[in-house]
């Protein structure tokens, strides 16, 4: 699996970073800006080979999670972006530029949210203090398209056992010779780390209680160490810094922070990982055993929605409303089957009553998911003045939400406003990948939109830089 790939081979990077280390001795380090060129042509790369996680609930989960922690570090030359891929083994890693990385395994095995912080606060002290950068400024006069196509490489392999011999041996290497470079780079980020979670009120032993559990589970099983800790050494002695540290700062009583239903969110990430029928079995069992068990109806409800099969959908979905008929996340699912079913009205029902409370004093913010199926609803019934503000806020708080840009493009065609629907198509298929479709409708745009719009002066931009890519 070319998941596991990505993770048995990160460890390869240090390797790389010494091979070169004769190449740019006396050069200066590493410059904000190639940090952050570096590491979008690895996410370029990687969108190649690596299925992420589309579902906009779990990935502004992932966003708001890790910017609630970013926002303690005061002013940042990165813009920080978190991406969630689709992968068993639990994992996370950072990349030059703010690029962090969390797999649907990490959210699964975690216990609670205070875990997930955890990592994601010790990936960004990662960024913070360029460790990355570090260790690849050795090899300076590599032009950096050619080093971004080596990482990437590095990063996501070829596949077949050569290459996973190749890997085996590099991972090896790698581990021996930069311990020492090692080291003291993760004591940084664990005390950073440390710092964010406090300061951003999350309980900083979850760092603690999930790198205990990943390393028992890896004795446990007789294997070797888990991916997780291939390019974190000295676990145990990092372990024992942490509750140094946690004693040394008293141990906060809480209540923590969190930011949203953490079960939810686990079963919608077992979901999106695993095949259909075994997610149906998963959860089949669990309400068996216990008929009152609501996470275990709601998982059941995806999981027969994502095999197209829409009545068994809606049957789970109804059981778990009678259990909490209050529970948004329920009335968002039980929603959206609605609308696929073609039920409008029974779908907007659903998301209108939970649309007056999205964001009300709530740490999790505006459900995403539910707003966008609302204005689907609109949509489809020809409701296009109240489908439109929907869909500007989903763009503006999930700006890489590739389906939104073809929904405001529709909305637009249809009320008239040519321009302004050739604009945000062309957006849909920038995202897309598809730069022959955009580039023709942004010209499209540029001659139907009014002189000086925003509009009209991002469609030029956004022509210029695609004929240029082409």
């Amino acid at each position: 699996m070319i998941h596991r790939r990505i993770f048995s081979k990160i460890a390869f990077l240090l390797l790389l970073c010494l091979l070169f280390e004769g190449f740019g001795r006396g050069t200066l380090a590493m410059t904000v800006e190639e940090e952050k060129k570096l590491g979008k042509r690895v996410v370029l790369e990687m969108e190649k080979k690596v299925e992420w996680v589309r579902d906009l609930t779990l990935r502004t989960y992932l966003e708001r999670l890790g910017h609630s922690l970013v926002a303690q570090i005061g002013p940042s030359p990165f813009d920080f972006k978190f991406y969630l891929i689709n992968g068993p083994d639990p994992n996370a890693f950072a990349i030059p530029g703010g690029y962090i990385f969390v797999t649907t395994g990490l959210l699964a095995l975690a216990e609670d949210e205070q875990e997930v912080a955890g990592v994601l606060s010790h990936e960004i002290a990662h960024v913070m203090q360029r460790h990355v950068a570090q260790l690849i400024e050795k090899s300076k006069r590599l032009n950096i398209a050619t080093f971004a196509a080596i990482l990437a490489g590095v990063l996501l392999g070829g596949g077949g056992a050569g290459s996973e011999a190749a890997a085996a041996m590099a991972t090896a290497t790698a581990e021996a010779l930069a311990l020492k470079y090692t080291r003291e780079m993760e004591t940084d980020a664990d005390q950073n780390g440390f710092n964010y979670m406090v300061k951003a009120g999350y309980d900083p032993n979850g760092l603690i209680t999930f790198l205990s559990k990943i390393y028992k589970i890896g004795l446990a099983s007789g294997s070797k160490v888990p991916p997780y800790l291939l390019t974190h050494p000295a676990v145990e002695s990092r372990i024992s810094l942490l509750e140094n540290l946690l004693q040394a700062g008293g141990r906060p009583k809480g209540p923590f922070k969190t930011s949203g239903n953490f079960r939810k969110i686990q079963v919608k990430a077992f979901v999106e990982e695993k095949e259909p029928h075994v997610a149906i079995a998963h959860f089949q069992s669990l309400v068996e055993n216990n008929p009152k068990d609501l996470e275990g109806y709601y998982g059941l409800g995806l999981a027969y929605r994502k095999t197209g099969r829409l009545d068994r959908s809606l049957e789970a979905l109804q059981k778990a409303r009678a259990l909490a008929p209050n529970d948004t996340d329920t009335l968002r699912e039980l929603g959206i089957v609605y609308f696929l079913s073609g039920k409008l009205d029974q779908a907007i029902e659903n998301l209108e009553t939970i649309e007056p409370t999205l964001g009300a004093g709530q740490d999790q913010g505006v459900d995403l998911l539910g707003l966008y199926y609302l204005g689907r609803a609109y949509q489809e019934k020809g409701e296009f003045a109240r489908a439109l503000p929907l869909f500007l806020k989903i763009q503006k708080e999930a700006p890489e939400f590739v389906e939104v840009y073809h929904s405001l493009g529709s909305v637009y065609g249809r009320m008239g406003q040519k321009g302004l629907s050739h604009f945000y198509f062309g957006k849909h298929f920038k995202l897309k990948g598809e730069a022959k479709n955009a580039l023709l409708h942004f010209r499209t745009a540029f001659d139907l939109l009014e002189r000086g719009s925003p509009e009209r002066e991002e469609a030029q931009r956004e022509i210029k830089e695609l004929s240029q890519r082409k």
